[in-house]
């Protein structure tokens, strides 16, 4: 059963809804997010993002642990020292021993084992540099969304600021008899709808620039402004040279071929364990024995016999590959030799494809940010323009100035969208060829 209050609260909600106080969002210019004097640009936050990103640091422990293990591959293995004796039992029979070998890694095994070491490293280097690649494109791609973003919320300031002005010379009109109330109600309402696109697009400036800071390893709360333009100029590019600087700097590519040097290392150092192995040996022996009779002795006396004897032990033992010569890992071996050649031919696929791919879709951004800027961005402000002039001499309605207004919100905010993607199909097509491109 509900009570007399829950009842009262439901046929308010259904006959009218409840009105809560609205949470003022505390206001941020555009002005906030940009320094064009000591702003951090592109190039010193993906230089920062290198030297501070959480992950990337974690990664490049794996090139440390690659240079302990080659430095241990380097060391010769240690020689044994085995210490003994013996005691006969229910007589005085004793002795002592000692033995050290000292093991020989005959047919190279030191020499591969540390080859495959090194190789290790070198893949695990390569591996790091592909994520330094990644991540240089993941925070100049997110700058671009910032700066987007900012774009959009000072455009939006600037029209908000022009439609608060003419919404103070629609007042003055009203009082003065000159304009119907109705056309400042209807410029008063398009000034609180620009205002909520003010208050969205300053929400969106802040998360992107929150997740341009998540890219590069910056505190949240840490102040940064940006330095940088959204439009590019007009740039070329040979798709031959670009493929050509693809093959020259990918490190996924590079790791293909580390790994399948690493696997023929393996291979090589497999076979080695495979082949026979020695290691020599020496010691030293002291047993003391004697009889239960007695015999003279040198003075003529007669006493115990007993001695003590010194022997010195030496040889050489030889381990045998009979029947485990390491064939099964030798045939492995070879099978990852052939799947890293699989793979770098894969990955030179895809990397030709991606080059050539992000090639036209650059090429295309570009030829669409010039006709947009050309043939619609400055076609439609002029529209505005006439429009907003033909109202002021009372031969078209507000409604006409307000729609067409909207249509060049619409086409300014669009044009943003398109410098956008130009900007992040030149950041795709520098991490596609694995370099920076002039």
């Amino acid at each position: 059963m509900l009570s007399h209050r829950s009842w009262l609260f439901l046929i308010v909600v259904v006959l009218g809804g409840i009105s809560l106080p609205a949470q003022e969002v505390p206001s941020r210019p555009a002005s906030d997010f940009l320094d064009a004097q000591q702003g951090i640009t592109e190039t010193e936050l993906v230089t920062r993002a290198l030297a501070s990103n959480p992950t990337l640091l974690a990664q490049r422990q794996q090139i440390e642990m690659a240079k302990g293990d080659v430095t241990q591959a380097h060391l010769h293995k240690n020689p044994s020292l085995m210490l003994g004796g013996l005691k006969e039992v229910n007589g005085d029979d004793h002795g002592i021993n000692a033995t050290g070998s000292l093991p020989l890694e005959l047919y190279g095994r030191r020499a591969r084992r540390t080859e495959v070491a090194e190789s290790k490293e070198d893949v695990s280097k390569q591996s790091v540099a592909d994520q330094e690649r990644l991540l240089t494109g993941e925070v100049r791609s997110r700058f671009g969304e910032a700066l987007a973003s900012v774009r959009n919320l000072m455009f939006v300031e600037q029209l908000l600021k022009v439609n608060e002005d003419f919404l103070k010379l629609m007042e003055d009109r009203v009082h003065q008899g000159a304009t119907p109330p109705l056309d400042a109600d209807e410029t008063r309402v398009e000034v609180n709808r620009i205002e909520t696109m003010r208050i969205d697009y300053q929400a969106k400036a802040e998360i992107a620039l929150l997740g341009l800071k998540e890219a590069v390893g910056i505190d949240p709360e840490e102040p940064i402004r940006l330095k940088g333009e959204l439009a590019l100029g007009s740039l070329t590019y040979d798709q031959k040279q670009l493929l050509q600087l693809a093959m020259e700097h990918r490190p996924d590519l590079a790791m293909q071929h580390a790994s399948e040097a690493l696997a023929n290392a393996e291979l090589r150092s497999d076979k080695a364990i495979g082949k026979p192995d020695a290691s020599v040996f020496g010691g030293y022996e002291r047993p003391n024995s004697g009889f239960s009779q007695e015999a003279f002795d040198t003075a003529g006396n007669l006493s115990p016999i007993r001695q003590s004897f010194n022997h010195v032990v030496f040889g050489l033992n030889i381990n045998l590959p009979v029947f485990d010569r390491n064939q099964g890992t030798a045939v492995a071996d070879t099978a990852a030799i052939r799947a890293a050649q699989s793979q770098i031919a894969a990955v030179n696929l895809t990397l030709r494809h991606e080059v050539i791919q992000n090639l036209i879709r650059f090429n295309g951004a570009q030829a669409r940010v010039a006709v947009y800027r050309s043939g619609v961005r400055d076609q439609a402000s002029h529209n505005l323009d006439v429009v907003r002039q033909t109202y002021a001499y009372g031969r078209s309605t507000l409604l006409d100035v307000i729609a067409e207004q909207r249509r060049y919100i619409d086409i300014e905010t669009g044009y943003t969208d398109i410098l956008l993607n130009a900007y992040t199909a030149r950041v795709s097509l520098e991490q596609a060829v694995g370099t920076d491109l002039q």
